[in-house]
């Protein structure tokens, strides 16, 4: 497959989709973020993939929204301003397709090298798994403004009281502190973040996708049983209840 802002590649099983807006440190803007969807979701749909790794390519992992042009500044379709029901329009697909990419099928694997900012953060932290780069630098710098924040993986993830730390702060933490924490998986050297990434990934991609035998499950079963224990959790109902708050954020802070 071909795409304008990605690098789309598989071999032995493993589907690589690499965020390729290198001048732009991978700043998601509207094809970006239609282009990365795109390939996440063909790659679970193909027979041949059993894993997927998600990166970027030149000297950041992706430093966020693209303040310019993305789904997440643009006045909505069919609005001349914001307001409450246009932003709620807005950040329900946003939220959506963040829970599409979490949702996935098959285990997919964050690699993540120099800057993972604000949305750039968000995408690695939907993956099953993520390792980086140990001078990785990982943040929201987007809180300046004491926004809501859509992305209830932060809490989840890291705990309330450290979350509060690094939202409330805008303090960036570099990969082994990300590890520290729990952000990512893994640190390792940033000449050895691909070769253990791809370790990982062969690893998983042993495993069988459908079925391991007489009383066995294969990854797509083992991936939705601990998916589903978040979903009884609620993190499904917090994802709606951040969207709604950003929502009302979008359309008092955005209004001209």
């Amino acid at each position: 497959m071909e795409y304008e802002t990605v690098i789309y590649e598989v071999k032995e099983q493993i589907a690589k989709v690499t965020m390729n807006r290198p001048d732009k440190m991978n700043a998601i803007n509207q094809a970006l973020w239609d282009d990365v969807n795109a390939a996440l979701e063909y790659a679970d749909n193909d027979p041949e993939v059993r894993v997927i790794i998600l990166a970027g390519s030149g000297k950041a992992f992706s430093s966020g929204w693209d303040f310019k042009d993305s789904p997440y500044f643009n006045i909505p379709e069919g609005y001349e301003q914001w307001g409450t029901s246009g932003a709620l329009k807005t950040l329900r697909g946003i939220s959506s397709r963040y829970l599409d990419i979490m949702n996935l099928k098959k285990a997919t694997i964050a690699q993540v090298h120099g800057y993972c900012l604000a949305a750039g953060c968000y995408l690695q932290m939907l993956c099953d798994m993520a390792y980086a780069a140990e001078d990785a630098i990982f943040g929201h710098p987007a809180t300046t403004g004491g926004g809501v924040d859509s992305m209830p993986l932060w809490v989840w993830q890291l705990g309330a009281r450290k979350a509060k730390e690094l939202l409330m702060s805008r303090r960036f933490v570099d990969g082994k502190e990300a590890e520290r924490i729990g952000l990512v998986n893994r640190a390792v050297p940033p000449d050895k973040l691909e070769e253990e990434v791809w370790k990982l990934a062969k690893d998983i991609a042993e495993i069988p996708i459908d079925d391991l035998g007489p009383g066995g499950h294969g990854m797509i079963v083992m991936k939705e049983n601990i998916n589903t224990d978040l979903e009884i959790m609620g993190l499904g109902a917090l994802f709606t209840y951040h969207r709604q708050l950003n929502a009302w954020g979008h359309a008092n802070l955005r209004r001209e």
